[in-house]
């Protein structure tokens, strides 16, 4: 079974599990900025949709107030009705203004979700790669200290041999002497 921890070693490990920390704070810093971004394009969506919607009752009031007028008067100069005309014309523009900013405001929040979904999706991806390296790292350290482990005692099985079997050569030679 090819295993990771077993062609990495320690130091290298080590590394790269904190440049995949580095990475993934960094995209961590990148969403936090992309969902302050997303915020703010959803008030200012939420902040024009008020405005079009006081923009089109003042004109509906204004033009309502402008036909009860018309409808009093008796005469009407050309001079008032193209004066009415064009104070509901400029309204109308407003109106259309508004609506535009709207619908500026509705491209950039879904530009600005967009955007923060695709960070998102990067900083889920370079979380799961540095919980990959951590988890490498983790196994060679284990790996590394059980094969020190092991050598530790090898060395003290070996050390416990060349004592005592010099001590039991040395009797035995002694015991075929006598």
């Amino acid at each position: 079974m090819d295993v990771a921890s077993d062609r990495v070693n320690r130091v290298h490990a080590s590394r790269l599990r904190l440049l995949k920390e580095m990475q993934e704070r960094s995209a961590l810093r990148e969403l936090s900025t992309k969902e302050a971004q997303r915020h703010r394009a959803t008030l200012a969506v939420q902040n024009a949709s008020q405005g079009l919607a006081i923009a089109q009752q003042h004109c509906a009031g204004a033009e309502a107030a402008l036909y009860q007028e018309l409808m009093s008067l008796d005469t009407l100069s050309s001079a008032a009705l193209d004066h009415h005309n064009l104070h509901i014309e400029r309204l109308a523009a407003e109106v259309t203004s508004r609506r535009q900013m709207l619908d500026d405001a509705r491209i950039a929040q879904e530009k600005a979700e967009t955007a923060a979904s695709e960070t998102r999706a990067l900083w889920v991806r370079r979380s799961a790669a540095r919980h990959k390296w951590q988890q490498i790292e983790d196994d060679v350290r284990r790996a590394v200290d059980i094969h020190s482990e092991a050598a530790g005692e090898i060395e003290a099985d070996d050390e416990i041999l060349l004592r005592y079997g010099r001590v039991s050569l040395a009797l035995m030679s002694d015991n075929q002497v006598r």
